[in-house]
């Protein structure tokens, strides 16, 4: 056990590292803003942050900025598609929880990393993935794998995936359908992504999804965020997605003030120094 302390926080810092070191490659060349998000209250419609999507040119690497609605950075995400378009790997910084989650999937495992603030060890935890299972889906791989599967979705088919879950630390089962639209809309496709468990899913709420049925593209997210608020409860969202007018916004390496994972390049740095590895 005391072994496996170190080992455990090399490999989240290792990780971050590698992270870092791909998303500083991808900003030497060409990066630009694909789409930006503001999420409002799902009850009351007031606004709460804003998501900007940075993307290198080969599509590869994805950065997104989340501020507050005072333009502070609130969040930071990394996501490396480079195991392929349904299972990207990424590290996220929570800036007002001091949390730091990452996620990857290494040949027949996926390896959760969670950093709570207040405890110097972040706790890992493994899942063997088998190939007779169902696919696996991580993070925002759940927007390839709804227009992979379009025209079955649409002609009323559902379809299952397992999707890491940190706020549970779990690897949980998710069904996603098509669904009327809940909100008021003329052309949007929509779709409902549940848990595939029936007494589990009556007490968890859904997430909706619409889509661009043209250009199949996300225009809405209505339900459980990924950023918690400032006293770190989670929060229900209504995010609305635009496509155009993105020249204007910045999408440098220094607009995306990368200080949580330099400090976990520097911790890495030092568990190497001390032979941790």
């Amino acid at each position: 056990m005391t072994g496996t302390i170190p080992r455990i926080c090399h490999l989240v810092c290792l990780f971050a590292l590698v992270l870092l070191q791909v998303t500083q490659q991808a900003y030497a060349k060409e990066v630009s803003v694909r789409v930006v998000g503001a999420a409002f209250d799902l009850d009351s419609t007031a606004p709460l942050y804003t998501e900007t999507h940075c993307v290198s040119d080969n599509a590869l690497t994805h950065n997104v900025l989340y501020r507050d609605m005072e333009q502070e950075l609130i969040a930071h995400k990394v996501l490396d598609y480079s195991s392929g378009p349904l299972t990207p790997s990424f590290v996220q910084h929570n800036f007002y929880s001091q949390e730091v989650i990452a996620v990857e999937l290494r040949q027949d495992q996926l390896i959760m990393t969670v950093k709570a603030a207040g405890n110097p060890e972040p706790q890992e935890f493994l899942f063997p993935v088998s190939q007779a299972s169902m696919p696996i889906v991580i993070d925002a791989g759940f927007d390839n794998f709804v227009t992979q599967n379009w025209n079955a979705l649409v002609g009323g088919q559902s379809k299952q995936f397992q999707f890491p879950f940190a706020a549970r630390e779990s690897l949980v089962d998710l069904r996603v359908k098509a669904a009327r639209c809940s909100y008021s809309n003329e052309t949007d496709q929509c779709f409902i992504l549940r848990l595939d468990n029936w007494l589990i899913g009556r007490l968890v709420s859904s997430i909706e999804l619409g889509y661009d049925p043209v250009l199949k593209r996300l225009t809405r997210f209505r339900g459980l965020s990924n950023i918690g608020d400032a006293k770190g409860a989670g929060q229900s969202v209504d995010i609305r997605y635009r496509y155009q007018d993105m020249t204007a916004l910045p999408c440098s390496l220094d607009d995306l003030k990368l200080m949580g994972i330099d400090e976990a390049s520097d911790i890495a740095m030092t568990q190497a120094k001390d032979g941790s590895s």
